[in-house]
């Protein structure tokens, strides 16, 4: 019980502290009094008092006392990553160019926070003291949004890769998806490829998700079409064991859309979860591709044999560019530099079906 006792008294201090109750140069009651306060031994107060110190969240002193360190001095010479997979190969290829940004300079933590926002925010208040700066993959939940402000304004590095949140000022390296998307679906449009259907999800708080639905939408406007929102279909997130219920939902709905006046042509993927669902379900319905339903998608983490790749149409992002700019912002930072917080856009390669080679446009 003693050693869980412990553990309580360090979060709840972390937290305090991270809250402002406790700010830099303030002194922390004496383990006498920390004991009493939550009924442990002095033994045990002793030892959450040298955990706090360890983390760098406190400076103990002879006859000064405990106390609370500035963030300038919580120099750890680490730098967290929060994935939200870290078993997905586009985190992975966003690792490899954090990796090149580092260089030596630092020691990577890398955290998985499995996109739940209960983890993501556990960790950030974590790493937020135990290391300098945090590369962060948000999950965009507004939930979170008042914790990283908070974070910033007490001293906090955050730079956010992949996906950015609206309103909170920290720097983000991402993909132009909206500009992307919508130069990629002008494209088959303008080869008579119409209508499309979009299949995507429902979590409108992540960047990357409503800026390719507004670039669908507006395409879809731009082909005259009155309300492309009939021809969107909203999935939930599904893990990789739901593999085969995707499969069953992008299957219903193009089922479904075949049916449409005029009948379907072509499919807008959200991602690669969504591109093997709908390959899986045009295999099962004995549809062609691209001959009975053409298939634009995001095409970053599955592998496809090269006869399949030719018949898609492809936009490919930058993530190894993506995570090393982001890491070598976050090390301007360390070193002090004063720089304001922006939104960084590379462009995605689209390759259109029948090309895969080096002449796939850039935007």
């Amino acid at each position: 019980m003693s050693a869980v006792r412990w553990k309580q008294i360090v979060e709840n201090i972390r937290r305090e502290i991270e809250e402002g109750k406790w700010r830099p140069g303030d002194r922390l009651p004496v383990e006498a009094e920390i004991a009493e306060r939550w009924g442990v031994s002095r033994m045990t107060a002793h030892r959450a008092m040298n955990e706090l110190q360890r983390l760098g969240l406190v400076i103990r002193r002879q006859r000064k006392g405990t106390i609370v360190a500035s963030r300038t001095a919580r120099r750890t010479g680490h730098i967290s990553l929060l994935l939200h997979n870290a078993h997905d190969k586009l985190e992975m290829d966003y690792l490899r160019g954090i990796h090149a940004g580092i260089g030596g300079d630092a020691r990577l933590v890398v955290c998985d926070t499995e996109g739940d926002p209960n983890k993501e925010a556990h960790y950030l208040r974590r790493m937020a003291v135990e290391t300098d700066g945090i590369l962060l993959f948000p999950t965009c939940d507004p939930r979170n949004h008042s914790l990283i402000v908070r974070l910033v304004e007490q001293g906090a590095h955050i730079v956010c890769v992949d996906r950015y949140m609206e309103g909170v000022p920290v720097d983000a390296f991402v993909t132009d998806n909206y500009t992307c998307t919508l130069e990629a679906l002008r494209f088959l449009i303008r080869q008579g490829i119409y209508p499309i259907a979009h299949l995507t999800q429902g979590d409108w708080w992540v960047s990357s998700v409503r800026e390719r639905y507004q670039a669908y939408l507006d395409a879809m406007h731009e082909a005259g079409a009155s309300a492309p929102e009939k021809w969107c279909r909203h999935f939930p997130v599904l893990n990789r064991q739901e593999r085969a219920s995707l499969t069953q939902l992008a299957k219903d709905a193009l089922v479904a859309l075949k049916h449409h006046e005029p009948a379907l042509r072509a499919v807008f993927c959200l991602n690669d979860h969504h591109l093997m669902a709908v390959l899986e379900a045009c295999d099962q319905l004995g549809w062609l591709v691209p001959d009975d339903l053409q298939i634009l998608s995001f095409h970053d983490c599955v592998s496809l044999l090269p006869q399949t790749t030719r018949r898609l149409h492809r936009l490919v992002q930058q993530p190894f560019e993506l995570g090393r700019l982001a890491a070598e912002r976050m090390m301007l930072y360390l070193k002090g530099q004063p720089l304001v917080a922006s939104v960084v856009r590379l462009p995605a390669t689209f390759y259109p079906a029948q090309d895969t080679s080096s002449e796939g446009g850039s935007w």
